[in-house]
This record gives structure tokens, sequence and C-alpha cells, in this order.
């Protein structure tokens, strides 16, 4: 059985595995893509809609391997208070702001006026303002300038069809929320071997990727683990994207490559530190 690489390298990228937190407030993250993500960016490629079945996607071995790790941050976001400067009776009562605005058209763009949400009231200026407690706080999760390798290993026909859609995706793909953009090519390479922890410790890594051993996470092929290596039990095995998530449990176990030779595989734009760099 052949195993496609999936490189998923980007600014940011993000990788849930639970639901948000308390009053919907944080989207967390993983610090390595996880199966659902990496299956549904697959769906997504393919031209898949969420309520198609992903059973012969879902069935794939899968493995990740850490090239940069990146690092954590976080985007904190404040959404419902602030001034407004009109409010919608004002609007609606003849402002002087309507003057200005052009009359819809259809099939034109329409310069729509300003109007202030009906939950509001003045503060003690007189200022119009947002009602006390309608401030909804965010806080969203990802990894920056991270660079990951990921494996599906299973049949010919479905790694085949895999492999021709990351190189012409039917949608635009994202790593984990729509904003986050891969930076490179998805498609790595498609290999006729179903050793899929030597495909990962044989293959390329990324540029800046370090001289040391890299971190993989791998689904053992049974119960008990490779080679009897004791595996974690992770819940992001996708079942269907249809509705609430649904995700089932698998295992899973951290392992990792050997150092690069020769630091052949490590690039920096510091001439002293590559020197072999032209």
């Amino acid at each position: 059985m052949p195993t496609v690489l999936i490189r998923l390298e980007a600014p940011m990228q993000s990788w849930g595995l639970s639901g948000r937190g308390p009053n919907s407030a944080h989207r967390q993250t993983q610090l390595h893509p996880t199966k659902s993500g990496v299956i549904g960016l697959v769906a997504n490629v393919l031209g898949r809609d969420y309520s198609d079945a992903i059973d012969d996607l879902s069935c794939l071995r899968f493995a990740v391997r850490a090239d940069r790790p990146g690092r954590l941050e976080t985007d904190y976001h404040t959404t419902g208070s602030g001034q407004f400067p009109w409010l919608p009776g004002a609007i609606y009562n003849g402002h002087p702001v309507l003057a200005r605005t052009k009359p819809y058209v259809a099939g034109e763009p329409f310069d729509a006026p300003y109007v202030a949400p009906a939950t509001i009231t003045r503060d003690a200026t007189g200022k119009v303002t947002a009602k006390p407690g309608l401030t909804v706080v965010t806080q969203d999760w990802y990894l920056a300038d991270a660079s990951f390798l990921a494996a599906l290993t299973g049949d010919v026909a479905t790694t085949g069809a895999i492999a021709v859609a990351l190189a012409a995706p039917a949608r635009t793909p994202y790593l984990g929320r729509r904003a986050y953009l891969p930076s490179e090519p998805l498609l790595e390479a498609h290999i006729d071997d179903d050793d899929t922890v030597e495909v990962l410790r044989a293959a390329r890594r990324a540029s800046r990727s370090t001289n040391g051993p890299l971190d993989m996470w791998v689904e053992p092929l049974n119960t008990n683990g490779d080679n009897g290596i004791r595996a974690a039990v992770m819940h992001d095995q996708p079942i269907s994207y249809a509705g609430p998530a649904r995700r089932g449990a698998r295992l899973e176990y951290r392992t990792h490559t050997a150092a690069a030779a020769d630091g052949r595989d490590f690039y920096t734009p510091d001439s002293a530190l590559n020197p072999e760099t032209p």
C-alpha cells in the first residue's frame, strides 16, 4: 500500500481537539496536527461536502512529523461593545448622512448607512454605547511558523486520488481555520511504501528544520501498539463532519527520527551557519 505525504506549513495553523471553552470564548489548538483535521483538509481538497461519507479516508493510517514545531500564540478579540455615532431612529428619520448615500440599484454596490444595534444605551456623558454585559471576549490559539509532514497510508486508489487533489485542490485548502492558508504546496510525495514510520524518517526536512531528532506521532497498526510501544488514546478519529462534530477514539504513540546527516537538510540564510549555501 502506498503512502501520501502532506506538507502542512503556514504562518499560522490551528488543530482543535475539543470544543470551545466556557461561553465559547476559547478556541484551542493541539501542538501537532490531528487526524480529524488532516482528514477534513483532504476531504475539502477532494471537493466533498460536510454530509458526504468519509469512511474511505478515516480508515487510512495516520502519522505526522514535526519539522518545525512553531510557537504557540493567541489572538485576543473583543466584540459587541464600543460607541456608536448614530441611533437607528436618527438614521431612518432623515439623518444628514442619508443625503450622501446613493440609492440602492440591484446588482450594484450599495453604500448602506451605518446603523447601531438595538442593544444600546447612553453612558454618563450622553454618548451612545453598547449596554453593559454585552462585550464578548474570545481567544484564538494557533501555531506560528510551524511546519509538519503528515502521512496517510492506505489503498492505492484512495491515496492516488488524494495526491491528485492535493496538487490541484477542488476547493481552497486551509490549515485548521479558513484564514490560515498554506505557504507551501500540500503534496510532498506519493510513495509506494506502506512502512509509514520509515517513510517519514526518510522524507526530506522542511527548510529551517533543526539538525536534531524530530518528533513523530504515529497511529499503530494494532491495538497493542507497534513492537510493544505503549500508545496513548486520542479522541480525534473522524466519523462524520455532518452536524455536530462526531469523533471517535484511536491510539497514537510518540517516536522520533534520527539526527539529520551532516546538516544537509538544515537551511538558514546565515551563510556562516550554512557555508555551502550559495
